[in-house]
């Protein structure tokens, strides 16, 4: 499996999936015109790893902004992470990155918290960290 490497913008998020390592990133603002047409290769990609995910699987969110059509894009990711948790014995855990004091990114983890059935840490950290 290819990693998949989206370099970000001033309205999309960097997406950094390495197969080989188990280890994936999105960060930066997710603001894109066509949230769909954005994530749904991110998307695809999660479920082709679900077939065979390595044991180990680490997810990190480092989210400045969120548009509501984001969020709703990303309940569609935390389904494709609940399928790797039911039905493989990769250990996933998802961490949660978010500006100490910005409640808004902070409460959006907390919602996704409570739908993951990874490991789920969230993390407050400085602006120079995101």
């Amino acid at each position: 499996m290819k990693p998949l490497k989206i370099l970000a913008t001033e309205s999309s998020p960097a997406v950094n999936f390495d197969p080989k390592k188990g280890k994936f990133q999105i960060a930066g603002n997710s603001l894109p015109e066509n949230s769909r047409g954005f994530y749904e290769p991110v998307i695809d990609w999660l479920d082709q790893y679900a077939e065979s995910p390595n044991p180990e699987t680490e997810i990190e969110f480092k989210m400045i902004l969120l548009n509501t059509s984001s969020t709703k894009l990303f309940i569609d990711i935390f389904r494709k992470i609940n399928k790797i948790v039911d039905y493989s014995d990769s250990k996933v855990n998802v961490v949660w990155n978010y500006v100490y004091g910005d409640d808004d990114i902070h409460d959006v983890g907390v919602d996704f918290k409570a739908f993951c059935k990874a490991s789920f840490e969230l993390v407050a950290v400085n602006n120079e960290a995101i």
